[in-house]
């Protein structure tokens, strides 16, 4: 007769709850899974927010550090960056095409292109910025958050 594999699981589930022994390096080959109610399902996905349920599990069980929050950033962000990373290339390529029309001599550096010029680099370093905004995590309050539960 073979042995139950649920208690070889319990087995193995209590070895390593006792020695606290494992490594977050091991290779993970078991799959546990238990039930909740639905403020226990809803209490865990708070304390999750943005770093996957099974980290934050372990996290907790076997005293690992907690990892960094998952970067969300919201569609509406997402597709703003697209559209700011496809004007910055533009005005990269228009100040390509003033330095190189300069350098051979086909356009004179004049205080008009010197001044459009500059122009462009203002709104490439604001596009940049920008962009930076849209992708800052707000990270902050959830470590925090984590430290608290704790």
């Amino acid at each position: 007769m073979q042995p139950d594999p649920r208690i070889n699981l319990s087995n193995q589930l209590a070895d390593t709850l006792s020695n606290r022994s494992v490594s977050p390096d091991d290779k993970r080959e078991i799959t546990i899974t238990f039930r909740a109610s639905y403020a226990e399902k809803a209490r865990l996905e708070q304390r999750c927010s943005g770093v996957v349920q099974s980290d934050y599990i372990r996290t907790r069980l076997f005293d690992y550090p907690l990892p960094h929050p998952k970067l969300v950033i919201p569609e509406v962000n997402r597709q703003a960056i697209y559209e700011l990373k496809k004007i910055g290339n533009n005005l990269n390529q228009q100040t390509r095409a003033i330095n190189e029309a300069v350098k051979i001599g086909s356009q004179p550096l004049t205080s008009e292109v010197k001044s459009y010029l500059r122009t462009i680099e203002e709104l490439t370093a604001l596009l940049s910025q920008t962009r930076q905004s849209l992708t800052q995590p707000t990270g902050e309050v959830q470590r925090n958050d984590y430290k608290s539960q704790s």
